[in-house]
């Protein structure tokens, strides 16, 4: 499988302690933000874990809301990582 493939390839993360792959993470995360989502949006770890069944990940329903909380951390990464900083900005 290239690392192209499947939106962005497996990627390792840490939910509930144990490391687990997910399939098109990276690309999910990105269009998330793409779209406008806010960390703290109303239904964003949801939104998350469907997505990430949409691409092919298997989620148990049992452990749906440790995805949750482990990608609501990821996604809040992400976003700061992303938004432009209003300390970059040149104060005159």
């Amino acid at each position: 499988m290239s690392p192209g493939c499947c939106g962005g390839g497996v990627r390792i993360i840490e939910v509930a302690g144990d490391k687990v792959g997910l399939t098109g993470l990276d690309a999910t995360l990105e269009r998330f933000y793409l779209e406008g989502w806010s960390p703290g949006d109303p239904g964003l770890e949801a939104a998350l874990v469907e997505a990430l069944r949409d691409a092919g990940n298997y989620i148990t329903p049992s452990m749906e809301y440790a995805y949750q909380a482990a990608l609501r951390d990821l996604y809040q990464k992400f976003f700061a990582v992303n938004s432009p900083s209003k300390s970059k900005v040149a104060k005159r």
